[in-house]
């Protein structure tokens, strides 16, 4: 019986941690918030994945402190290849990113 009571409160409690370690992992601080356009600047290529192209913004627009805007989009393969202006002079960066996965984020000035 002692084994029964052990065995059933385990598994009434157990449900009960997982949730509180769950929980803890969202009270995470957010990171500063980055000031992002999400709509393509104006002549801007589109056909890329909207997941993608804002996963992009988000990773440069950390990266660069900076406002960042989609200048084109162009699927590649599995993937979808993301230009982005960074500042006021749109300086260029480029991101490879996959199911909103960004692989690669490097700037493309010269």
């Amino acid at each position: 019986m002692h084994k029964l009571l052990t065995i059933i409160s385990v598994a009434l409690i157990a449900p009960g941690l997982a949730a509180c370690s769950k929980s803890d992992a969202l009270e995470q601080p957010a990171p500063a918030p980055v000031p992002v356009t999400a709509q393509p600047s104006a002549g801007a290529v589109e056909g890329g994945d909207k997941t993608d192209e804002m996963a992009c913004l988000a990773m440069v627009g950390r990266q660069a402190k900076s406002t960042v805007s989609v200048l084109s989009s162009q699927p590649s393969g599995a993937s979808t290849v993301v230009m982005v202006g960074v500042g006021p002079k749109n300086v260029p960066w480029r991101c490879v990113v996959s199911k909103g996965i960004v692989t690669e984020a490097v700037s493309t000035a010269g």
